[in-house]
Parts: structure tokens; sequence; C-alpha cells
């Protein structure tokens, strides 16, 4: 599902016209990239958590075995879905 697949379903499901849907899909995307760049968590109950993750930094080699890399410790963003979003997955692929 892509978000305009997200937008179009959402929009005819409440009801609202696609532009509002859009702005407000927007709005929290942004909201979540803003938080969890910042250093926050950001929590949905019942779906799940975004949260940065501090990741070591490591040295690579490349496939060839000649050549290796140096990749710096960074932060990434992590999302961990919550128990009922992992349940679902469960009873969907029975």
């Amino acid at each position: 599902m892509t978000k305009q697949d997200l937008v179009d379903r959402l929009a005819s499901g409440i009801g609202l016209a696609k532009p509002e849907v859009q702005a407000v899909v927007d709005g929290f995307m942004s909201l979540v990239m803003e938080a969890v760049a910042s250093g926050q968590r950001v929590e949905l109950r019942r779906f799940g958590i975004w949260k940065p993750v501090r990741r070591k930094g490591r040295f690579l080699r490349t496939p060839d075995g000649i050549h290796e890399l140096n990749l710096p410790e960074r932060t990434v963003p992590v999302f961990t879905p919550a128990a009922e979003f992992r349940e679902r997955m469960h009873t969907t692929q029975d």
C-alpha cells in the first residue's frame, strides 16, 4: 500500500476530502520524523513505537575481501510493533 492508497482508503472510509486526509497524513509523518530525529520516542498504543537507536561503528569488508570500509557510529530510526499488531500478522498469515 502506498501513501496515496492510504489517503484514498481513509478518505472514503471517514468521509473527508482527499486533500484534508493528505494534510493529516503528511502532518502525522512529519511529527513522527521530527520527534524521533530529536531523540524522542513516539508510542501509539496497540500499534507500535518509533524510537532512535544508536548503532556502534564497525568495519565492513567488500565482497572481494580487498577493501575495508569504516561505518561510523550513527543513530537510526527503529519501529517496534505492538503485541496486537504482531498478533494480527500471525492470524492473517494462516
